[in-house]
C-alpha cells in the first residue's frame, strides 16, 4: 500500500468525506486531492504536518 492510500485510509476511517477533513484540517480540498493524487514527497512540508496533527499521528508513520 502506498503512503498516499494509507493516508486516504487514515483519513475516511475518521471523517464522513476527503472533503469535510479538509474543511476541519483548514486545507484547500484541491491541495489534500492533489497530495493523494500526485504522492506526498512533492507536498510542502507545512502541509503534511498540518495532515497528521489533525490525524493525531507521527508523520513518521507515513
Amino acid at each position: 500500500m502506498t503512503r498516499e492510500m494509507h493516508l486516504r485510509n487514515l483519513i475516511l476511517d475518521r471523517y464522513a468525506s476527503l472533503r469535510q477533513f479538509a474543511l476541519e484540517a483548514d486545507i484547500p480540498y484541491s491541495t489534500l486531492m492533489t497530495l493523494l493524487s500526485r504522492g506526498i514527497g512533492g507536498a510542502s512540508f507545512d502541509v503534511v504536518l498540518q495532515i497528521c496533527s489533525h490525524l493525531g499521528i507521527d508523520p513518521r508513520e507515513l
